[in-house]
Order: structure tokens, then C-alpha cells, then sequence
């Protein structure tokens, strides 16, 4: 109930949105091949793996665009007020303030990716005998959190679902002909 409560409070909803999709499609992308039944299957210890990397990219990559975002709008803020010293405002306690918004926010994305991540490839580790099953539940989470998006910005659910649904199958083709796990 937690993660829907941080879906809700906009401040939040950019970096579970991103965390989300970027989990599920990096485990698509990196254990395709063995999710299909091809090779060794997925079991508990690369799933945990594909998820902790999962987190640690999407924590990494969302920290550095936001915390360049909101640093540059505290420089651009200080411009705009004509201060001597440029980037004046990013050295305060705002500047502390804006670093620990991204990192917050980095954490939000990156343990929404750890789950988003490990919940298909828990499920192909615990059931590989029916190995559709993970890349199934993957595109049906993908095209729910379309739906929810569309819904969310007052846009169309349906392309938002048929978009993120060819996103994740893509991934999962080009996961497969990559072969990287």
C-alpha cells in the first residue's frame, strides 16, 4: 500500500513512474533468454541480482538528471535576481535542500525498479516450467502502469498502454537477440 501512496503524491509520481518501467524493462532486457527457457533458467540468486542492478541504475541515472534539473534552477533563479556570485543560491541551504530532494527521489526510483525488477523474474524462478509466464505478467504490469499514466495526465489509457505494452516487447525481442544473460 505504500508504493500506491507514493504514486499518489505528485512530487513522487516521476520518479515510481520511472523506477517502474525501467525495472521491468531491464529485467526483460537482461534475462530475456533465460525467462523464454533458453539456457540456464532464472533462479533466485540472478534474480536478485538483475533487481539490486535494477535499482542501482535507475537510483544513479534519475539522481544525476534530477539533481542537475533542480541545481540549475536554483542557478537559473539567481541569475534572474541578479545576484553578484553565480550559482550564490545552489551553495545554501536550498542547494542542501535541492541534494537531498534528488537523493530522496533517487531512492524512490531505484526501490521502484528493485521491485518492478524482481517481481517477474521471483516469478519465472519460481515457476520455470511455465517460463511465458514472468514476460506475460511483465507486459500486462507494463500496460496497467499505461492505463494508470494515461489516466493520470488526462491522456488517451489506451495509446499510453498499447506504448509502454510494445516497449516491454521490444526490450524482451531485443533482450533475446542480444543475448546478454
Amino acid at each position: 500500500m505504500k508504493w500506491l501512496y507514493l504514486l499518489k503524491r505528485r512530487e513522487n509520481s516521476l520518479p515510481v513512474v520511472l523506477g517502474l518501467v525501467d525495472g521491468i524493462l531491464t529485467a526483460m532486457l537482461l534475462t530475456a533468454r533465460k525467462i523464454l527457457g533458453y539456457g540456464t533458467p532464472v533462479d533466485s540468486g540472478i534474480a536478485l541480482k538483475v533487481a539490486i542492478y535494477a535499482f542501482a541504475t535507475a537510483g544513479f541515472v534519475f539522481y544525476i538528471g534530477r539533481y542537475a534539473e533542480l541545481r540549475s534552477q536554483l542557478v537559473h533563479a539567481a541569475a534572474q535576481l541578479n545576484l553578484r556570485k553565480k550559482g550564490k543560491l545552489a551553495t545554501t541551504y536550498l542547494g542542501r535542500t535541492v541534494l537531498h530532494e534528488a537523493v530522496r527521489e533517487a531512492f524512490i526510483s531505484g526501490g521502484s525498479s528493485f521491485v518492478s525488477a524482481l517481481l517477474p523474474l521471483s516469478l519465472a524462478a519460481l515457476f520455470p516450467f511455465i517460463p511465458q509466464l514472468s514476460i506475460l505478467v511483465s507486459i500486462f504490469l507494463l500496460g496497467l502502469l499505461g492505463f494508470v499514466i494515461g489516466r493520470a495526465v488526462r491522456g488517451s489509457s489506451l495509446l499510453w498502454s498499447v506504448n509502454l505494452v510494445l516497449g516491454g516487447l521490444f526490450m524482451t525481442v531485443l533482450g533475446f537477440g542480444l543475448h546478454i544473460m
